[in-house]
């Protein structure tokens, strides 16, 4: 479980975040395997995130071809780096998500213990769910092509802060165009401003 116990985990039926994944899986199994609809209770784990991950991948649906898919020329095209802001640009080709470092409670001990998630907003298809929570054990690379890592920052957001950030998004119908507030780049560039020190 991450914030309740036994656990919290999407409900396909909804295609929501209505809770979290509980199951221990290995990082080669982890998207084969689909979240299961369980009610949260109401004992809170995270205590706080410690470290945001922003990380892309390319636009895979383009093939052979998806390595020439733009990802850094749109953020260098919005000035984002000389305006002061973090993340990627709302129009980029290719998928945004983060990956969270976060201590939590572990529950059969009661202490404190670092754990490792991927946030991911988009590809309900794959996920069976827009928004999705599960267990992650590595970390892309940072490298031109492919799944890259793009940037890390110190986390400052509480547990309690981040669960609210994700409910915002709970029910919210994935939208594609950069001028709607509802693609993945919008989903990773709140979570930037709301759980680092970047803008």
């Amino acid at each position: 479980s991450i914030f309740f116990f036994p656990s919290f985990v999407p409900q396909r039926s909804r295609g929501t975040f209505a809770g979290l994944a509980s199951f221990n899986w290995s990082s080669a199994s982890l998207l084969q395997q689909a979240p299961l609809p369980i009610e949260p209770e109401l004992k809170q784990r995270i205590k706080r995130v410690t470290r945001v991950y922003w990380c892309s991948d390319p636009f895979n649906e383009m093939g052979s071809l998806r390595d020439l898919s733009p990802r850094s020329l749109p953020r260098w095209m919005a000035a984002r780096q000389s305006r002061g802001l973090s993340g990627p640009a709302t129009w980029e080709a290719g998928h945004s998500y983060a990956v969270i470092d976060v201590e939590a409670v572990d529950p059969q001990s009661g202490g404190l213990q670092q754990q490792r998630y991927r946030l991911n907003w988009g590809q309900g298809i794959k996920h069976g769910t827009n928004l999705s929570m599960l267990p992650q054990d590595h970390l892309p690379e940072r490298k031109v092509t492919g799944d890259r890592l793009e940037s890390d920052w110190e986390g400052t957001c509480s547990g309690d802060e981040l669960y609210d950030l994700l409910k915002r998004w709970d029910g919210r119908l994935y939208d594609s165009a950069p001028s709607n507030n509802s693609n993945c780049h919008h989903f990773v560039q709140e979570l930037i401003h709301r759980c680092t020190a970047e803008l």
